[in-house]
């Protein structure tokens, strides 16, 4: 339903003739994919099993690349024999980064932010255990002769082992250690340390002494000096192609502009061994050595210093089906539907056609409607886009786009999965960023085209259901908030806000008869046709007087667990036929709202669902969409 040709590893290797390039798109499954660096050509495609993305991936020296996805923590190389499992790695299911040196391959892993190496020879595992208590992820890894170092988040750290002892010494960086965020790639390049944040931030240190001497703005990758070019580490910035001169200590541009937006996936120098007759028409001339970049959207740039040469090309990606994260049904009837890391696709319930698909569309958490718009809470820092499906199409990253960006709700937030409209305004509750605890509430009026932000709307809890009635925002929070971290003090509460005087005016838990546990979790919430405002928690269905918040009726459905995501809402959905659908526990569930009665539709753990104007369900398993026809005689 949604396909998208991005993906989050790439590699270039010299297979012994040419250079090629290795690309792990992601889907359902991920795919890897190989492609003659020069030509283009296809050389082959496999899928990776039991995994949609690969963030890890490197090359070794012999030419052969290693690659792991977040899944299974199964290790893959491939080589001119194919891709072929090597075996799980002992340290996590999710593997973040591979780097390679001296026959070694090493990873970082979540959740349980690990350490691993990979002996080549031998075929053998080492487990280096966890690299920081109370922390989940190590994304940056890198390492030398002496050391391997590690990255940290959700709060930044650095960690160095000696490979020798498997001793453990965490550097102190300053402006980096303990700060929130993370330390998401390493280098050790000529007696310096270069540590990234966010993937977009470099500081620059003196191994020896951990000086910091500069900072630079980056796209994710940079590549090692050479003897041709030596002092310089060349990186891309935006479209232009920067270096820092490690003699100097500064950061400079070089005259090239042209090169493909996105991240960078891999950035190597080619050496063309005799062989520069292959770049004539692409990067011709000399046997000097020109450098490679690869784009997270499968974008290719052959780059040669000498004369400022870029020769671009975008590799003949298959597109993948991927997960469908967020789904809602539209004013206009049809079904607007978000992707897991990047994709929205419109949906047409009455021929049965995907009208459009915006492949690199930011990943969509919540969606509502106002006046036939579309609006779109996205991932990451919680930027807002809008759609409106009457006017032409022309995506971008600003108000006059469409879908266009329409601003940032800000103050360190993220995900923002709870999104209704009421009273000629937008509304949205916010998780906030990875590391950090304490959602928002955020309201978006078209007229004035800015949104206004309240954090910490109840102290350190997220945000995660809001309904409107009457000029007042019912909101509900949660105990979970960025990943990262621990849970906040519970039980979750929720409040009334008043749109016009932009204030709480309360804040409470709500009294719900025979609770079977105190609420970690209150969301969605939805006014009703009734009048009340109904409230999911887990598998705990209530309704409530908006008035006095006294609890009117309330039904534990499925005992609460909170087994699945801590993030997704429970959704509410009403039928023209009267009946409340929602996905409490995460099943598919249909309840009279009058006696409470409930009817359950399918065993399966399903998270997303949303009902066309037909009176038709839909509702979704990882890639695919299911339509279901609701009998006539449910309670009879």
């Amino acid at each position: 339903m949604i396909q998208s040709r991005f993906g989050q590893g790439a590699a270039i290797r010299f297979d012994g003739k040419r250079y090629n390039v290795c690309f792990a798109s992601n889907g359902v499954p991920a795919v890897l994919q190989e492609f003659d660096l020069v030509s283009g050509d296809l050389l082959f495609r496999e899928p990776v099993p039991n995994t949609g993305c690969c963030w890890g991936m490197c090359s070794a020296e012999n030419g052969d690349v290693y690659l792991s996805g977040t899944n299974d923590g199964v290790l893959y190389r491939y080589s001119s024999d194919g891709l072929k499992a090597i075996d799980a790695n002992p340290s996590d299911s999710w593997v973040w980064q591979l780097f390679s040196i001296n026959g070694k391959v090493f990873g970082g892993t979540y959740p349980g932010a690990k350490v691993f190496e990979y002996d080549i020879e031998t075929g053998s595992f080492q487990d280096y255990g966890i690299m920081k208590e109370g922390q989940n992820y190590v994304r940056g890894i890198t390492a030398d002769e002496h050391a391997i170092y590690a990255g940290i988040g959700a709060t930044k750290h650095v960690i160095r082992i000696d490979r020798t002892t498997g001793e453990l010494v965490e550097l102190q960086l300053e402006g980096i250690s303990g700060s929130q965020g993370f330390v998401d790639r390493l280098w050790v390049i000529e007696g310096y340390l270069f540590v990234s944040c966010t993937f977009t931030e470099m500081h620059v240190f003196r191994l020896d002494s951990l000086v910091h001497v500069g900072t630079f703005p980056f796209d994710n990758m940079l590549v090692k000096p050479n003897e041709y070019d030596p002092g310089r580490v060349y990186f891309k910035w935006g479209r232009k192609l920067c270096y820092w001169d490690i003699v100097q200590e500064s950061w400079n541009e070089t005259e090239i502009q042209t090169l493909p937006e996105g991240r960078a996936k891999a950035l190597e120098w080619l050496y063309m061994n005799g062989e520069p007759d292959r770049f004539n028409g692409q990067v011709s001339g000399t046997s000097e050595p020109a450098l490679a970049l690869v784009t997270v959207n499968a974008q290719v740039a052959i780059i040669r210093l000498s004369d400022n040469q870029v020769k671009v090309r975008s590799l003949e990606i298959e597109p993948q089906p991927i997960e469908i994260h967020c789904l809602e049904t539209g004013d206009d009837g049809k079904l607007y539907m978000g992707g897991y890391q990047r994709g929205f696709s419109l949906f047409d319930p009455d021929t049965d056609t995907v009208e459009r698909t915006f492949e690199l569309f930011p990943q969509p958490e919540g969606m509502t409607f106002l006046d036939g718009i579309a609006y779109f809470g996205t991932y990451r820092e919680a930027q807002m886009f809008r759609f409106d499906p009457h006017r032409s199409i022309d995506f971008g990253f600003t108000s006059d786009n469409n879908p266009g960006l329409i601003g940032e709700i800000g103050h360190l937030q993220d995900r923002p999965f709870a999104m209704t409209s009421g009273g000629g305004r937008v509304f949205a509750g916010t998780v906030p960023d990875y590391g950090v605890r304490g959602g928002a509430l955020a309201m978006y009026d078209p007229a004035v085209g800015k949104w206004e932000t309240y954090p910490n709307i109840v102290p350190e809890h997220s945000v995660l259901g809001v309904a409107y009635k009457d000029g007042l925002i019912y909101g509900g929070t949660s105990l979970w908030g960025g990943l990262g971290t621990s849970p906040a003090e519970g039980p979750a509460r929720m409040f009334i806000w008043d749109v016009a005087k932009r204030t709480k005016v309360a804040e409470f838990v709500p009294d719900i008869p025979d609770m079977d546990m105190p609420p970690c979790m209150i969301g969605e919430l939805s006014a009703g046709p009734d009048g009340l405002i109904w409230g999911a928690i887990d598998g705990t269905l209530f309704a409530m007087d908006p008035v006095t918040t006294e609890i009117i009726k309330s039904k534990i459905i499925v005992p609460s667990e909170y087994k699945y995501s801590k993030y997704l809402p429970i959704k509410l959905r009403w039928g023209s036929d009267g009946y409340l659908y929602t996905t409490l526990a995460r099943r598919l569930i249909v309840v009279d709202p009058a006696t409470l009665e409930h009817v359950q539709l399918s065993d399966r753990i399903i998270g997303n669902m949303a009902l066309d104007r037909h009176g038709r369900l839909y509702y979704v398993q990882g890639k695919e969409l299911y339509r279901m026809v609701i009998p006539d005689n449910l309670f009879k």
